[in-house]
């Protein structure tokens, strides 16, 4: 059976030639919104080595949350207030007797501000699978201490002028799209 072809690698720039304007404006295509994710202790890497996490949006519906480029590092707080929040329910299960809880009950409240993506795969069967996954920026959380925690960096978008009205209705939704009304109280301050 005939190999074939060697392909070569797609060269990405070197990750400190990306300038943050550039990261975000492949990670926001679609405009920032905020939303509410519970997020739980299962956790992966993409192809790319960025850091995600299992969460749950407001209907119950399963959500990959990705943490790419510079807020990487970011995660690290995050990764360890779920395996803290992980550990107590272990402790106190194994206390009770019980068997272990399903780990998507242990669901922490995390204020999400980011970008929607679907992802289209094929499963073994041919048939076309649907997922969601959240690009976050900033996130915020309250640690079991009881403080609220911030991380994340805000979207670095470029503010372009649309020229015509058909433009505009061409272009992706941007956060300075959304009202102000329905910007207030957020956690993040804008």
């Amino acid at each position: 059976m005939p190999m074939p072809p060697d392909i070569p690698r797609i060269d990405r720039r070197a990750r400190g030639a990306v300038a943050p304007e550039y990261e975000d404006s492949g990670l926001f295509k679609g405009g920032v919104i905020q939303v509410q994710l519970a997020l739980v202790p299962v956790f992966g890497t993409t192809s790319r080595g960025d850091c995600s996490a299992r969460g749950f949006n407001a209907d119950g519906t399963e959500v990959t949350v990705v943490f790419a480029g510079r807020r990487r590092p970011h995660f690290q707080a995050l990764y360890t207030q779920l395996r803290y929040m992980y550990a107590q329910a272990q402790h106190k299960d194994a206390l009770l007797g019980v068997k272990m809880r399903d780990i998507n009950s242990i669901q922490l409240p995390v204020q999400c501000e980011g970008s929607w993506r679907a992802q289209r795969q094929q499963d073994e069967q041919g048939q076309e699978q649907r997922s969601l996954h959240f690009m976050v920026a900033r996130w915020a959380f309250q640690a079991h201490d009881g403080q609220t925690l911030k991380f994340g960096t805000a979207p670095l978008l470029s503010s372009k002028p649309q020229g015509t009205a058909e433009a505009k209705r061409d272009r992706p939704l941007s956060y300075s799209d959304v009202s102000p009304a329905g910007r207030q109280g957020t956690v993040f301050g804008r």
